[in-house]
């Protein structure tokens, strides 16, 4: 591996980050004072052993572990003996989401450094980085400093399900950004029928990083179950911002290193629109959510923090999120064409204190109805959220039914 200098890092948010560590609107010679050039090829088998040790995930919401999904599109190569296809995912369709706009501004070498490396490793026939139109300056301007030539730019949509993996394949074949019911893997049968790796932009930046650092230096950041850093999207009262902090790190610990007070707040959307609500601040931020074995663990997705303050009726925000979701949806399935819109209904009656002592169980009905029956997640997710409000606070429940809102005076 390279000898280049490890950047420090503390507990808790990075205080030295390591992503954006080059600076603001990095150029490429200050790229590459920071972080040196990428491994030469010869070390590529080390490289590939370094990121399997890594326990990296990615980071675009679906956690999946990198690896795996590099090494699957190599075994559908070796079987298929068809050129694959290499995507960099920035679509960022999320709301609440930021993370990937501010990497691609500041560090957009770091995300072509992933991209040169891992073309290196499966030798794609074929390059493309998909954001929103926007970002296409700044990235033409990197693209244009380092030489890159091999890389096109698709614009995606801005909608809701535009990033989904089979909406970007769809968008680049030029039909709509919209997801498809797909029963095989892209790693066998994606862009074109080539065997495709999908990857968020932040998962490249940090397979290039660790090509750097090692497996060693990633893991010296984060948890064991959730090893290294993540950037996240931290909404509050309307203002945003955006952090590089530890895998597995501890929400009120989070908070109060953001001196959000936590007095003043009544509870989080933890992972975005697709995410849960908690009341409990005490819990820890990962990858993945599995109750069974770790019962204080809520996925953080896509990297998304939303704070709801006292004052603020909880009951109120999910319908109106649950609402752009029913909106949002493909409308290509029976959940999303009839069961969502009917679910944002029944939750907005809520939302408006309706006394029908039939709505939550409707509500609860409808959430395991739409499940596991759409032709993609988003009915899962949506229904998730909807679920989550209605337990998390139904002390809010129970007085809106009544004809009343704790939050509202």
């Amino acid at each position: 591996m390279s000898t280049t200098s490890i950047p420090k890092v503390h507990l808790g948010v990075l205080e030295e980050p390591r992503l954006l560590a080059a600076g603001p609107d990095a150029s490429w010679s200050q790229h590459l004072d920071t972080f040196g050039p990428v491994p030469s090829p010869a070390e590529d088998s080390q490289i590939v052993e370094q990121w399997e040790a890594s326990g990296l995930s990615g980071r675009g919401g679906g956690s999946f572990p990198t690896a795996r999904k590099i090494a699957a599109v190599q075994r559908s190569v070796n079987r298929t003996g068809k050129a694959p296809v290499l995507i960099a995912n920035g679509s960022e369709g999320e709301p609440l989401s930021y993370k990937d706009q501010m990497l691609l501004t500041h560090a957009p070498h770091l995300v072509l450094d992933g991209m040169e490396l891992t073309d290196r490793i499966l030798g794609a026939s074929e390059r493309y980085l998909v954001t929103k139109a926007g970002a296409h300056p700044r990235l033409l301007q990197a693209m244009s400093e380092r030489g890159e030539t091999s890389v096109t730019l698709h614009a995606t949509d801005s909608h809701f399900l535009a990033g989904q993996a089979t909406a970007v394949i769809s968008s680049l074949e030029g039909g709509p950004s919209l997801p498809r019911h797909q029963p095989w893997h892209l790693s066998d049968l994606g862009l074109g029928g080539a065997p495709t790796l999908l990857v968020n932009v932040e998962t490249l930046a940090h397979l290039a990083l660790i090509a750097r650092y090692s497996a060693h230096w990633f893991r010296s950041a984060g948890t064991e179950e959730d090893p290294g850093s993540r950037m996240v999207s931290i909404h509050d009262a309307g203002h945003y911002q955006v952090h590089e902090v530890h895998g597995g790190t501890n929400l009120s610990v989070l908070l109060e290193q953001l001196q959000i007070p936590t007095k003043d707040i009544h509870a989080v959307l933890v992972g975005g629109f697709h995410g849960q609500f908690t009341t409990d601040l005490d819990i820890s931020l990962s990858a993945t959510t599995d109750a069974a074995q770790y019962p204080s663990t809520l996925s953080v997705g896509a990297g998304v923090l939303e704070i709801l303050r006292f004052g603020t009726c909880p009951l109120e925000r999910a319908s109106e999120i649950v609402d752009y979701l029913a909106q949002s949806s493909a409308k290509q399935c029976g959940p999303c064409m009839f069961g969502l819109p009917t679910l944002a209904r029944d939750l907005q009656a809520v939302a408006r204190r309706s006394t029908d002592p039939q709505l939550t169980e409707r509500i609860e009905r409808l959430t395991q109805l739409v499940s596991g029956r759409g032709a993609c997640h988003h009915p899962d997710a949506t229904a998730r959220l909807a679920s989550s409000a209605l337990h998390v606070f139904d002390d809010e429940l129970q007085a809106h039914l009544s004809g009343q809102c704790l939050h509202k005076f």
